[in-house]
């Protein structure tokens, strides 16, 4: 296996697409901290009072995890991020702070936003504001509906210690108590470091009232989506109610106190699926193209000739097109040329720079299976798959696998001899693999166009997951068209499109570890 490519990957330490990293930046001369991660629809997330982007790790992962590119700034005065001037701690006024902090970031293009408790208001505030901005609106538990929190008379100017306290209350235990303790720590530092801007902005959430913004985006047609939860003990239903007859939409209610998000990220990226689907498939198909016409100018400096560049282009997957840089993608599409001979396997090994990983690029005639067997073969070496890029053309019989691996011993050039020579006999014999799940998985499946399906895959990462999840849809004579495989904090999120039906509770079973029996059922079915 050896370098036969004139595209080299950007020589750079390579993180995983969906990590989330911390990062400052300057917003009118004042230190903002922020989170940032992941690749594909823009969308910012906007914090809850008391807290800061830090304590929602978990749940903006499920994000990035779903095809998004996240930021999440610590709004001023939380977190590590400069507090605002006096007369700017308002809603208009932090929602005028979001729109500069966009354009620090060079933000040039509509963003989906989201805002939980305090930080729905604010954008709620920012799009009624600024509706080039935003695309699409998500409320979680929003404050905004100032008669649902038992708020009387007009706001003052001074921090109010009634306010105060009924925010602070959100923070007793009612959530898990992990939850509740990350929160009473976040909070405690806040007030620590900016103790008058947390008692103004509890006094801002406390008396917001946002109906008259909430008529105008709905007169605007503003996509909205409002999310509840039904034990919220600082911000009741009725809230609920008001946000959904005056934009006009259903909403959903979950299962949960107020900060259910932070206790359960899972059911957050759960109920954000269908939204992100669709905004991010209108999103990723503008980017797609982009990057097709990236990856033609960098082929056309290469041997391909034009005509194959053309065959290999015209109508690849939105899927693959994004699901590397188009440097790295250009790296493996050289070695579709010349045209593979029969049984063929054709497969370069590179190191990524400083990063602990390799990226494993084979390409050969498609045949059912041929996934399952790369992935089998490099699950027997011990590697762990962090990401791949997978595309066929049918019409040409071909197929292109790149795969991101990770091993902790490293892999030596006698180890990658034998996995090539794993791979050329996986023409003619399957690779078995021993997957053993360790616990649950969760299928999902859109329609992904004409006769496909676009499932996705959440399960924990254990060795040899993605060749058993490839070899059932072998197994089920079903054909993988393209593919985007990530994992994140040992959790293996992946999405196939797949041409036909797939019946996701069988492959839920599959790949999921059956239900222990206690042992008193078991006596109880023995007798």
């Amino acid at each position: 296996m050896g370098m036969t490519t004139t595209v080299a990957p950007p020589v750079r330490p390579r993180r995983l697409a969906r990590d989330l990293v911390t990062k400052s930046v300057q917003v009118d001369g004042r230190r903002v901290s922020y989170a940032v991660g992941g690749r594909g629809l823009p969308v910012v997330f906007l914090h809850g009072w008391g807290l800061d982007h830090a304590a929602y790790g978990r749940s903006l992962r499920r994000l990035t995890a779903r095809g998004c590119r996240v930021v999440a700034p610590s709004l001023p005065g939380f977190g590590s991020s400069d507090e605002l001037p006096f007369m700017e701690r308002t809603l208009p006024g932090y929602a005028a702070w979001v729109e500069r902090f966009l354009d620090a970031l060079g933000f040039d293009e509509p963003v989906l936003i989201l805002g939980h408790s305090f930080g729905g208001g604010i954008a709620t505030r920012f799009a009624h504001d600024h509706p080039e901005r935003v695309r699409y609106l998500v409320l979680l538990n929003s404050v905004g509906d100032p008669r649902a929190m038992g708020a009387t008379g007009p706001a003052t100017r001074l921090p109010g210690l009634g306010s105060l306290k009924s925010m602070i209350d959100t923070f007793r235990p009612a959530e898990d108590l992990a939850t509740t303790g990350l929160m009473q720590r976040t909070l405690l530092a806040n007030m620590q470091r900016h103790p008058f801007t947390v008692m103004q902005s509890a006094q801002a959430a406390f008396f917001a009232d946002l109906r008259t913004e909430m008529a105008v985006l709905a007169a605007r047609e503003l996509p909205v989506l409002v999310l509840w939860s039904d034990d919220d003990r600082l911000i009741p239903l009725t809230a609920f109610d008001t946000f959904c007859s005056t934009f006009g939409t259903d909403g959903q209610v979950v299962r949960g106190g107020h900060s259910w998000l932070l206790a359960d990220p899972e059911v957050f990226g759960e109920v954000l699926d269908n939204v992100i689907q669709v905004q991010g498939g209108e999103h990723g198909a503008r980017a797609a193209t982009a990057n097709v016409e990236v990856l033609r100018d960098l082929l056309a400096t290469t041997s391909l000739p034009r005509t194959v560049v053309s065959k290999l282009l015209d109508g690849v997957s939105p899927l693959w097109a994004l699901s590397e840089s188009p440097e790295v993608l250009a790296a493996d599409l050289v070695l579709c040329h010349p045209p593979v001979a029969d049984g063929e396997v054709r497969a370069v090994a590179r190191e990524l720079p400083s990063s602990g990983m390799f990226r494993l690029t084979v390409v050969s005639h498609d045949r059912p299976g041929f996934l399952a067997d790369t992935a089998a073969v490099l699950a027997a070496t011990g590697a762990s798959v962090e990401g791949a890029s997978v595309m066929t053309w049918p019409e040409r019989g071909l197929a292109l696998h790149a795969v991101t691996v990770h091993s902790p011993q490293g892999i030596d050039a006698d180890t990658w001899e034998d996995i090539g020579a794993h791979l050329r006999a996986s023409v003619v014999e399957e690779v078995p693999a021993t997957f053993v799940p360790s616990g649950r998985a969760r299928v999902t499946r859109t329609g992904g166009g004409q006769d496909t399906t676009m499932v996705r895959v959440t399960a924990p990462d254990d060795v040899g997951l993605l060749s058993a999840i490839c070899r059932w849809f072998a197994d089920h004579g079903l054909s993988i068209e393209a593919a985007g495989i990530a994992t994140d904090d040992g959790v293996a999120n992946d999405v196939f499109l797949v041409d036909g039906e797939v019946d996701t509770k069988l492959l839920e079973a599959h790949l999921s570890r059956p239900a222990v029996r206690s042992c008193a059922r078991l006596l109880r079915l023995l007798r």
